[in-house]
């Protein structure tokens, strides 16, 4: 046998709940690891007193006493582990493992003391239960009866509320009263001070973010009581598990976490951390109740008269009571200088603080992720054209913890952060910088639309400088004018006539030709336009392309719903769990499908059987509704609707398409010379009448000659 002895799976009593985790021996203590809070519980063997050997939550377990009085019980052993304990005490603690047949017969009475930290109920000097004090919360006396009341846990699925006694008075001696005497002595040992009492410290109107709101503060050994406008807790020490204390990204604040376990409650809200912030420049002198026979209990590590920063005096305080070390930022510095990195969790701002052993979040809701219950991380949305990403947590519970919003200064040194701690990264890709954005900095709104429209206007005025070398003269009018008259003046005896905008053949053909050239143009554009659509509607007769779509079926109302499948079930049940923050349709779809497929036939079999039980359903209601007649009734008036429908004529809209005249269609040409007189010509038509000047100029020094 080694000088170790581990076990696992094994569980801790801890006021009515079970707590698993893994139980080590060793020469000089004996940790146990919760698995749930992480919290390690180290317990010395010098101070060992008795090992037990006894029952515990229906399986082997073991107490262990202690000088002091306290008790531990651990449960989930084998019935063959007992020979290793035994070997192993014997040989390393030099102590003996009794063994405890308790008493479960469920009589009602017997001799009850309170010895050390705990009730002890015996019958026939074989226990039958013990009560650690620990978890008195008060006791009331009444005539020949002792009421015991007990804290609260939330992770018990059984909770002790209250134990009557009923103790009758000796009436041999009538001074003597044993239900105060009972009572008294369970109030010294249980740690249950009266707020009357005087605690070692008192805090006026200090700032607590969760739960919201100003509360005084009174700090007593065994446990803290707060007092706020609406609800008042009371905290036990014992129930603190971790303290932190970590500064605010703007440094001028300090933040001050507890993490308690069980947590208080407030209605049906259950709060595990308590947030206490301070401002660095807020200094307090507090004098602590104690006396100098307490004052000695703590080894001089508290003074009689404290002054300083608050958040340091109230460290301190918590630092020597709980007897606990404060966890305070490690080496991660982020992008402002600060451990902080500023993000969001379920649409609310707030911090996330990489530790040494995991990750504090404040707040709404305050969470710490130690290290061991993560199974990997993913930086979502880390492209480098983005502005922030998204930082998820993914739990080895199946839980994902998704920080969005994260700055992009962020991703390199949280990336580093991760790597450093060995965590698995889903997409190991590190970016190693971002791309500038143009828009850094600005406080405009920026406008997409207008941003494409500024894009195409430059793209159009570089492919227009591309076209042409030269720019467009500034139209005159009276300059053009005059060239219209000088034109018509020199073509009066030329016996030409100015060439059409849109006649292409106009210089190489002669008068006659143009002109008729147009009109047989202008007569077969209809012509061609009507036997094109008496095409297009014999293939629409035909059944060939580029017919109407198929009317879709009408929907009967009245008829019964359709049965669901199997699949749709699950997905309805499950659809809020399957769904991720940001997850468009499609991609909650996709992953349902593949949890579907990678589902066993025992998991899927109560859905199976939901649908075979809606599809009897669906069938017995159809064939009810059949026989009643609704649905010969609703195809009767489906089909009368769609006769009604084809009887209707169309309604034209607008002019008939043979009376529309098309813009550039020119009836006369000498209309069209008279119509332009008084019109400003276009840059096209310019080059035109430019050419039709020196073809007129030409022909008039001809008919001079002659």
């Amino acid at each position: 046998m080694g000088d170790s002895m581990e076990f696992s799976n094994i569980f801790e009593e801890a006021m009515g709940a079970l707590y698993p985790g893994r139980l080590k021996f060793s020469d000089s203590s004996v940790v146990f690891k919760n698995e749930k809070t992480g919290k390690l519980s180290t317990i010395n063997t010098s101070d060992l007193v008795n090992i037990n050997w006894q029952r515990l939550g229906n399986k082997p377990g073991i107490k262990l006493t202690l000088n002091d009085g306290s008790k531990f019980r651990f449960g989930g052993f084998r019935d063959s582990d007992l020979d290793q304990i035994q070997k192993y005490s014997n040989k390393h603690w030099s102590t003996d493992v009794d063994q405890n047949e308790l008493q479960l017969k469920g009589w009602n009475h017997g001799n009850c003391q309170v010895k050390g930290k705990s009730i002890e109920f015996s019958l026939d000097e074989r226990p039958v239960f013990d009560i650690p004090l620990s978890n008195v919360s008060n006791c009331v006396a009444n005539k020949n009866e002792a009421t015991v009341e007990f804290h609260q846990n939330d992770d018990a699925h059984t909770t002790l509320i209250e134990m009557r006694f009923h103790m009758p008075v000796d009436p041999d001696d009538e001074d003597a009263d044993p239900v105060e005497e009972f009572r008294k002595a369970v109030m010294a040992l249980a740690g249950v001070e009266s707020e009357s009492g005087q605690p070692i410290a008192s805090l006026s109107q200090i700032l607590c973010m969760t739960p919201r709101g100003r509360y005084d503060i009174k700090v007593y050994p065994n446990h803290l009581s707060l007092h706020g406008k609406t609800y008042d807790y009371k905290i036990p020490m014992r129930t603190i598990m971790r303290l932190f204390l970590v500064p605010h990204k703007d440094g001028r604040h300090m933040y001050f976490v507890i993490h308690l376990n069980p947590p208080i409650r407030q209605g049906q809200t259950r709060y595990g951390y308590l947030v206490l912030e301070f401002t660095k420049e807020e200094e307090i002198e507090l004098a602590l109740g104690l006396t100098d026979d307490q004052m000695k209990e703590y080894d001089g590590k508290l003074d009689k008269e404290m002054s300083g920063p608050v958040f340091e005096v109230i460290s301190k305080i918590f630092r020597v009571l709980v007897n606990m070390k404060i966890t305070v930022p490690g080496s991660f510095i982020g992008h402002s200088g600060t451990p902080a990195v500023q993000c969001a969790h379920r649409q609310a701002s707030g911090f996330l603080y990489p530790l040494e052993k995991g990750f504090l979040y404040i707040h709404k809701p305050p969470m710490y992720v130690r290290f061991e219950e993560i199974g990997s991380v993913h930086f979502a949305r880390s492209d480098v054209s983005t502005r922030s990403f998204d930082f998820e947590i993914e739990m080895k519970s199946g839980q994902t913890l998704i920080f969005n919003s994260v700055e992009k200064e962020e991703y390199s040194k949280l990336y580093d952060y991760v790597q450093n701690k060995h965590l698995r990264i889903r997409n190991a890709k590190k970016v190693e910088s971002y791309a500038e954005d143009a828009f850094a900095g600005s406080d405009d709104e920026i406008d997409p639309y207008k941003a494409t429209v500024k894009a195409e206007g430059r793209e159009r005025n570089h492919q227009g400088d591309s076209e042409s070398d030269s720019e467009d003269d500034d139209y005159d009018l009276d300059e053009d004018l005059k060239n219209r008259k000088k034109q018509r003046e020199s073509s009066e005896g030329s016996g030409s006539e100015p060439d059409e905008e849109y006649d292409s053949d106009a210089n190489s053909s002669d008068e006659n030709d143009s002109g008729s050239g147009e009109e047989d143009d202008e007569e077969e554009k209809p012509k061609k336009k009507k036997k094109e659509k008496k095409e297009r509607t014999k293939k629409d007769k035909e059944g060939g392309g580029g017919g109407k779509r198929k009317s879709k079926k009408a929907k009967d109302p009245n008829a019964p719903k359709r049965a669901s499948t199997a699949y749709m079930l699950w997905f309805n049940e499950n659809r809020s769990s399957i769904k991720k923050d940001g997850d468009a349709v499609a991609d909650t779809a996709k992953r349902a499908g593949e949890m579907w497929k990678k589902m066993s036939d025992d998991d899927k079999k109560p859905y199976e059987a939901k649908a075979k039980t809606d599809k009897e359903r669906y069938e017995r209601e159809m064939k009810a509704y059949k026989e009643s007649g609704g649905a010969e009734e609703f195809k009767k008036q489906s089909s009368s609707q769609e006769v009604k429908k084809k009887k209707e004529p169309k309604k034209s809209v607008g002019p008939s398409p043979s009376k529309a005249k098309s813009k550039e269609f020119v009836s006369d040409s000498s209309e069209s010379n008279n119509s332009d007189d008084d019109k400003p010509l276009r840059p096209k038509e310019k080059a035109k009448k430019a050419s039709s000047e020196s073809s007129s100029e030409a022909s008039g020094s001809g008919s001079d000659s002659d």
